[in-house]
């Protein structure tokens, strides 16, 4: 089975109904909650994505948004050898770059992203949801 780990952007474009990216990051978590895709997300982004999502919604919901997603996806970890990588790697976001590696050590197929210009694809496939979609007929 194919695998993707999907970037924090993915999460707030379904839960907090951004659109017009709601629809295709739907879609695609759809396929994964159907286990026709298995997804992860980088374990550090779980903070980061309870930080961005209390923001616009109460505490228990950013909290309850938290739980689904970890029902559904595995944590892609951050160990040594994901920092180290992301350091060495020349990323201009430093994040991005852990999100990348979390997604290379755990052997993802792709990472799906809205913003495909923060990362450089030389490992996997960064691809839109809209791009993996397209390709997979989703």
């Amino acid at each position: 089975m194919k695998s993707a780990l999907c970037d924090i952007n993915f999460f707030l474009d379904i839960f907090l109904k951004r659109e017009p990216f709601y629809a295709p990051a739907a879609l695609v978590f759809k396929m994964i909650e159907e286990g026709r895709l298995k997804g992860y997300l980088c374990a550090l982004s779980f903070p980061t994505l309870y930080y961005l999502l209390s923001k616009d919604l109460k505490r228990e919901k950013a909290i309850k948004s938290l739980e689904k997603i970890r029902i559904v996806f595995d944590v892609a970890a951050v160990d040594e050898r994901v920092i180290d990588l992301a350091l060495a790697s020349g990323f201009r976001d430093f994040e991005d770059a852990v999100q990348y590696y979390s997604a290379v050590q755990a052997r993802s197929d792709y990472l799906i992203t809205r913003d495909k210009s923060d990362y450089k694809a030389d490992v996997l496939s960064v691809l839109t949801p809209e791009e993996f979609l397209a390709i997979t007929k989703g």
